[in-house]
C-alpha cells in the first residue's frame, strides 16, 4: 500500500496536508478506540454529546424545550438517565419542523453547510443540514470499512451501484476513458485517493442489461466491486447460468439494502469472495459496518450513538429487536437528538472480535414493514427469506399486501418453477400467514424499485 503525498516534491516518504491529514489522524485514532472496553466509549460519546446538546440548547429553541423537561442544565454534564428522557425526534417531526431545526449559529471551525436528502424508501421525505466536518467524519468511517476489509487499494474497482448524477464530470477527465462498456476513472475518488496510490474505478450504471455488465467485469476483471445486492443476485445469477466465472474479485461491497445468508452463499459459489454491508442513511451518515470477523455490524461510536428500544422506551438487550434511534455526534447545524431513522434491528451479544464497539446481529428492516391484519392488529413481516433466496430460478422477489385479507408474494424468475420449487414457496407463505391471511404467489416480469434505486422485500397497498 503507497501512501499519496499532498506535496508533490515530496514523493517518500509522504506528506499529508489538509483533510488527507486529519482522516488519517482520525483512521488512526480509530484503530486504537475499537479496542476500547463499552463502558470507556460509552463515557466519551457522552462527552460529546453534552456538548453538542449545550450547542441545541442555545440555538434551537425547540431542543431547548425537550433539553430542559428532561432535566438538562447547560454547564452540566449530560447523563444517561437525563438523555433516556428526552423524547424521539422523529421522521415527522424533521419533516414538519424543517428549518426550526436548523441551529442559529454553527461553530466557524467546521466549515460550510450543505442539504441531504433521504426517504426512498420509507415515504417521508426529510432534508438535513449538514457541515463539512459531518462530511469528513463519513469518509472517516469510510475508511475504516477500508481497513476493516484488508482491501489493496492498487486493484481496480468496479463500481455499479449508480453514479450517474457524477458520470459526466468524470467523463471531463482527461484521463478517463471508456472501456467494456464503462467510463474507467484514473482512480477510486474520494476519500480513499486522498490516503493512496490507488487503481482505477471502472463505472456502469446497475440499469445495464446483465449481458453488458458480465462482458465488462470479464474483460477488466477488477479487483473489487461494488453494488446493491439486489442487482447482485441478479448478475450473479446470470454468471451462474450461462457458465460464466470470474476469480479476480476479492470481495464485493453492498449498501442500502439488506444481504441475507442465501446471497453471500450465492457469492461465495460463483464469485468465490465474501460480501461485505453497511448500515447508512444519508442524515445521520454511517451507523454501522460490518465485523471484519463475521456478517454482524459494529456501530461507528466515533461518530454517532446508537439506542435500540422497545415499544416502551426500555433498551433491548441482546437477542431483543427494536427500533433504532441514532445521535449523530458531530452535526452542529441541524442537530439530531435521538432521531428515530425508521428501522428496526437486533441487538447483538458483545462481538467474539473483542471489540468494544456495540453489536448489531442483523438490521431486520423498516419501521413500516409491518402486515395489516384483518382486524387491524399490525404484525412484523418475517417472511423466510432464506429459502426463497434458495431457489436458484428466483432473480427478484417482493411481498405485497394487496388487502387486509390477501397478500401475494411476486418473483422475478428465470424460467418456470417445477414442483418441488413451488412447493417449498408453498410451504414459506404457509409458515407465515395460514390463519392470518389468504395469500397468492405470482411471476412478473418487473419489481419496482423506489426512486434511490432500491428493492423493498416488503410493500403494502393497503
Amino acid at each position: 500500500m503507497r501512501f499519496q503525498s499532498s506535496l508533490p516534491e515530496v514523493a517518500f516518504p509522504a506528506i499529508m496536508t489538509g483533510n488527507a491529514a486529519i482522516l488519517m489522524a482520525l483512521l488512526r485514532q480509530y484503530q486504537e478506540s475499537q479496542w476500547w472496553s463499552a463502558e470507556q466509549l460509552h463515557e466519551e460519546q457522552f462527552r460529546q454529546i453534552t456538548i453538542l446538546s449545550e450547542h441545541a440548547a442555545r440555538t434551537v429553541p425547540f431542543h431547548a424545550a425537550r433539553l430542559a423537561a428532561a432535566g438538562f442544565r447547560p454547564g452540566s454534564a449530560m447523563t444517561p438517565e437525563i438523555w433516556s428522557r428526552l423524547p424521539v425526534l422523529s421522521r415527522d417531526d424533521v419533516r414538519d419542523l424543517g428549518e426550526k431545526l436548523r441551529a442559529s449559529s454553527i461553530p466557524q471551525a467546521l466549515g460550510p453547510t450543505n442539504e441531504a436528502a433521504s426517504g426512498g424508501s420509507t415515504g417521508i421525505p426529510v432534508r438535513v443540514l449538514k457541515t463539512a466536518f459531518d462530511g469528513l467524519m463519513w469518509q472517516a468511517a469510510h475508511l475504516r470499512e477500508f481497513d476493516w476489509k484488508t482491501i489493496d487499494p492498487e486493484l481496480e474497482i468496479a463500481n455499479m451501484r449508480g453514479m450517474a448524477s457524477y458520470l459526466e464530470s468524470i467523463k471531463k477527465n482527461p484521463q478517463s476513458f471508456e472501456d467494456g462498456g464503462a467510463v474507467v476513472a484514473p482512480d477510486w475518488g474520494l476519500p480513499a485517493a486522498l490516503l493512496w496510490k490507488t487503481g482505477r474505478m471502472g463505472i456502469l450504471e446497475p440499469f445495464e442489461p446483465l449481458e453488458k455488465q458480465a462482458a465488462y467485469l470479464l474483460k477488466r476483471r477488477p479487483g473489487y466491486l461494488i453494488m446493491r445486492p439486489a442487482g447482485l443476485r441478479l448478475l450473479l445469477c446470470h454468471f451462474r447460468d450461462h457458465g460464466l466465472s470470474l476469480d479476480s474479485i476479492r470481495s464485493v461491497w453492498t449498501m442500502s439494502e439488506s444481504v441475507d445468508e442465501g446471497l453471500r452463499e450465492l457469492c461465495g459459489e460463483i464469485f468465490g469472495c465474501p460480501v461485505f454491508s453497511n448500515y447508512s442513511s444519508n442524515e445521520t451518515g454511517y451507523i454501522a459496518l460490518q465485523c471484519p470477523s463475521g456478517t454482524n455490524y459494529h456501530v461507528v461510536s466515533e461518530s454517532v450513538l446508537v439506542e435500540v428500544i422497545d415499544a416502551s422506551g426500555r433498551p433491548c438487550q441482546p437477542g431483543e429487536i427494536g427500533r433504532v434511534i441514532v445521535t449523530p455526534l458531530h452535526n452542529f447545524a441541524m442537530p439530531l437528538l435521538r432521531y428515530q431513522v425508521g428501522d428496526e434491528a437486533e441487538v447483538g451479544a458483545p462481538c467474539s472480535c473483542g471489540r468494544g464497539l456495540p453489536s448489531l446481529t442483523r438490521i431486520v428492516g423498516r419501521l413500516e414493514d409491518y402486515f395489516t391484519l384483518p382486524s387491524g392488529e399490525r404484525r412484523r413481516n418475517d417472511l423466510n427469506h432464506y429459502k426463497i433466496s434458495k431457489i436458484g430460478a428466483v432473480r427478484e422477489f417482493q411481498l405485497v399486501q394487496t388487502s387486509r385479507e390477501h397478500i401475494e408474494l411476486r418473483l422475478v424468475v428465470s424460467k418456470d418453477l417445477d414442483a418441488e420449487e413451488r412447493g417449498t414457496l408453498d410451504a414459506v407463505m404457509k409458515k407465515s400467514f395460514e390463519g392470518c391471511l389468504e395469500w397468492s404467489i405470482a411471476t412478473v416480469d418487473a419489481l419496482p424499485r423506489t426512486p434511490a434505486g432500491k428493492l423493498m422485500q416488503f410493500r403494502s397497498e393497503v
